[in-house]
C-alpha cells in the first residue's frame, strides 16, 4: 500500500451524520490512503484488523440517484447505506446511480442474507486520485462507482465474507478476494473470464477462480 501522509488535517471531512468522506485534492488523496491503511492492516498476513461494527439499522427514504446533486450527499441511496459511504463525490448522477445499485443488489444483501459484518474501505475513485495511486488499472470498476473493496476485520474473517457471496449468488461482475479486503462489483465492465479472482497480497498475480462458480477456487476459499 501507498505510504503518503496527508498535510495537517486537509482534505477530510466528515458529514452531519458522521461519516468520512474526502476532497478530490492531494490533501485528500492521501487522507484518504492513510485511512485505508489503517482500516485494511499492513499485510494479507496478519491476524487481526479492526472490527466492523454490526450492521447498519434500515434507513427511511431512499434518493433517487438520476437526479443526484450534492444535496443529496448525506441522504440513504440503499435499504443501510448511503450516497456519502462512496468516500469522494460522484461527479455525475451516473456514477451515483451505480453506487445505488451496488448498495442494493450486493451490500444491502450481504446484509439480508445473514452475512458477516464487514466495512467500506474503499469504493469511488475519481480519475486523479486512481492515478494517485499508480497501481491501479485505468479501466478500474471503481471508476465508476461500480466497486467496492470491503472487510470483515481479518483475513481469515474476509475468507468467510467473500464465501458467503458466493455461495449466496448475489449478483456480482466480479468478485476478488484480497487477503485484507474483498474486491466486489455490481455491473461493472469485467470480462466473464476474469469474474473470480485471488490475490492474497492485494495486487497481481491473480489466481482464476473459475468463472461465476468459482470451479477453480483453493480450498480455503470454495463455496460450494
Amino acid at each position: 500500500m501507498c505510504t503518503v501522509k496527508p498535510v495537517g488535517n486537509g482534505g477530510r471531512k466528515t458529514t452531519p451524520s458522521g461519516i468520512i468522506y474526502y476532497e478530490d485534492t492531494k490533501e485528500g488523496h492521501a487522507a484518504q490512503v492513510q485511512d485505508v491503511n489503517a482500516t485494511m492492516g499492513s499485510g494479507s498476513g496478519e491476524a487481526v484488523h479492526p472490527e466492523p461494527g454490526g450492521p447498519p439499522p434500515p434507513a427511511g427514504t431512499t434518493e433517487d440517484c438520476t437526479s443526484y446533486t450534492d444535496k443529496l450527499w448525506d441522504t440513504s441511496c440503499s435499504k443501510y447505506f448511503k450516497f456519502a459511504q462512496m468516500k469522494m463525490k460522484p461527479e455525475t448522477p451516473a456514477i451515483a446511480c451505480a453506487w445505488q445499485n451496488l448498495c442494493k443488489e450486493i451490500l444491502d444483501k450481504i446484509i439480508d442474507t445473514k452475512g458477516p459484518n464487514f466495512s467500506i474501505n474503499s469504493a469511488y475513485r475519481t480519475p486523479a486520485f486512481n492515478a494517485s495511486l499508480g497501481n491501479s488499472s485505468k479501466t478500474s470498476d471503481h471508476l465508476s462507482g461500480a466497486a467496492c473493496d470491503i472487510s470483515a476485520g481479518s483475513p481469515e474473517k474476509n475468507k468467510e465474507l467473500f464465501k458467503h457471496i458466493g455461495k449466496n449468488n448475489l449478483p456480482f461482475s466480479q468478485l476478488i478476494f484480497e487477503g485484507r479486503w474483498v474486491h466486489v462489483a455490481f455491473n461493472g465492465k469485467s470480462p466473464a473470464s476474469v469474474i473470480v479472482l485471488v490475490a492474497r497480497g492485494g495486487s497481481a498475480p491473480y489466481e482464476n477462480g473459475g468463472g461465476k462458480s468459482g470451479s477453480k477456487l483453493p480450498p480455503d476459499l470454495k463455496w460450494a
